[in-house]
C-alpha cells in the first residue's frame, strides 16, 4: 500500500515538473519576445512588432493552457514577468498607434499583470519623448510627457496599489524618469524661446 502511495507521488510530481518546465520555457520565449516587439515599435517597424506580440500571445496562452491544471504556478516571477512585460508591449503599441489604452481583457493577461506592466510603460515613453526631442519635435514630446503624467497619478491613487507587490518601486522610479524627462523638455523649450528672441533681435538689427 505505502509503496504505492509513493509511486503515485513520485508520479504526480514528475508531472509536474515537466509541467512547470514547459511554462518556464514558454515565459522565457513571451518575455524576451514582447521585449523585442517594443523595440521594434521604438524603431517604427510596427508590423514586426506586430509580429512579435502575435508569437508572445501564443505562447502566453499555451502556458496558460498548462497553468489551469497548475494554477500555483502563477506566483512564479518569471510567469508574472512574462505577463507583464507582455502588457508593457500592447499598452505602448496601443498609444503609439492610437493614442488610447488596449482593453485589459484584450490583451490577455490577469489584470494585476496589466497595471503592473502600465508602470513600466512611463520608461518606455521616455525614449519616445527624447527622440522626439532630438528631431525637433516639442510638441509630441509635449504630449508624450502629458501621457507619462496620466499614467503615474492614476496608478498613485490607488488605493489598492499596496496590493500589488512591486508597484511602489515601480511608481518611485517613474516618478524620477518624469522628473527627468520634464527637465529635459522644459530645457528645450526654454531652448527654443531663447533661440526665437536672437532671431527676431537679428531681423531687427539687420533692417
Amino acid at each position: 500500500m505505502l509503496k504505492d502511495i509513493v509511486k503515485r507521488a513520485a508520479e504526480e510530481l514528475r508531472l509536474r515538473e515537466e509541467a512547470m518546465d514547459e511554462v518556464m520555457g514558454r515565459a522565457r520565449r513571451a518575455r524576451v519576445t514582447s521585449k523585442q516587439a517594443i523595440q521594434l515599435i521604438h524603431g517604427g517597424d510596427l508590423p514586426g512588432a506586430a509580429g512579435r506580440l502575435d508569437e508572445a500571445a501564443k505562447l502566453l496562452s499555451e502556458m496558460d493552457g498548462i497553468i489551469d491544471n497548475h494554477p500555483e504556478f502563477l506566483r512564479f516571477d518569471q510567469v508574472t514577468a512574462a505577463q507583464e512585460e507582455h502588457a508593457e508591449a500592447m499598452i505602448i503599441r496601443e498609444l503609439i498607434t492610437s493614442g488610447d489604452y488596449p482593453d485589459p481583457d484584450g490583451v490577455g493577461v490577469p489584470i494585476n499583470s496589466y497595471i503592473m506592466g502600465l508602470a513600466d510603460v512611463p520608461g518606455e515613453l521616455r525614449r519616445q519623448a527624447l527622440d522626439a526631442l532630438r528631431v525637433g519635435e516639442m510638441e509630441r514630446a509635449e504630449t508624450l510627457l502629458l501621457r507619462m503624467e496620466e499614467i503615474y497619478l492614476s496608478l498613485v491613487s490607488m488605493e489598492e496599489a499596496t496590493l500589488l507587490k512591486g508597484l511602489r518601486r515601480k511608481l518611485d522610479i517613474a516618478r524620477g524618469v518624469i522628473e527627468r524627462t520634464r527637465s529635459e523638455v522644459t530645457a528645450e523649450a526654454g531652448r527654443r524661446r531663447l533661440d526665437e528672441s536672437v532671431r527676431r533681435l537679428t531681423e531687427k538689427l539687420d533692417r
